[in-house]
């Protein structure tokens, strides 16, 4: 048996709305985002995720 190669393994389906850089629908970016994500696929960058939807509300950072 032969290992699956990328070329084999199904086609990854991601929601029409997917942003191409993070894992958050566009829809729940707000304009900082938007800009930050774009620039991130633009520059075939890998970061961290600057959208609302990743920031937990509940946890408040101290000043």
């Amino acid at each position: 048996m032969t290992a699956a190669t990328p070329a084999d393994a199904p086609e990854e389906t991601r929601p029409e709305n997917a942003c191409p850089s993070c894992p958050h629908p566009l829809d729940s970016h707000d304009v900082i985002a938007r800009r930050f994500c774009a620039a991130t696929s633009a520059g075939h960058l890998e970061r961290g995720c600057v959208c609302g939807a990743a920031v937990n509300p509940h946890v408040r950072k101290k000043p």
